[in-house]
């Protein structure tokens, strides 16, 4: 599949999971630098959130994630969405802090990998809890 279409397949796919779950999601213009979705709950908090998608082929699961590094914050989430080709298999959401992929990421790297290892994707994997308790405070 063209990488166009993966990468907007994943915005799409985690906005419906946001919505689904009661949290409003915006998707920002294609221009929009470091951040792909605005979730909150109507106006009293806001999350950002940058959705990275391949198509589900690496293991070690790992995709690109720029060369800059992001400004972390606890509001501020990675989405990484495997999109299998075989039309069969469900796509993996792992949701990940910024603070954690920051600190993973080799940024000097010619091309910055964000690397997930078995515990980890066990841990960010579906994991919509981290965001959703932002909203229930």
């Amino acid at each position: 599949m063209n990488s166009n279409l993966i990468g907007d397949a994943g915005e799409y796919l985690v906005s419906y999971c946001l919505s689904r779950r009661g949290i409003a999601a915006a998707l920002m213009n294609a221009g929009a630098k470091g951040v792909d979705i605005l979730a909150t709950d109507y106006g009293k908090n806001v999350v950002s959130i940058q959705v990275k998608s391949s198509q589900g082929k690496s293991q070690p699961r790992q995709w690109i994630v720029g060369k800059k590094q992001p400004s972390a914050s606890n509001h501020f989430f990675y989405v990484f969405c495997n999109i299998w080709e075989d039309l069969h298999c469900e796509p993996e959401l792992f949701i990940v802090p910024s603070l954690y992929v920051k600190e993973s990421v080799n940024w000097n790297s010619k091309v910055p990998l964000f690397k997930l290892n078995s515990e980890s994707a066990e841990r960010y994997l579906n994991n919509w809890d981290q965001i959703l308790n932002i909203f229930s405070k």
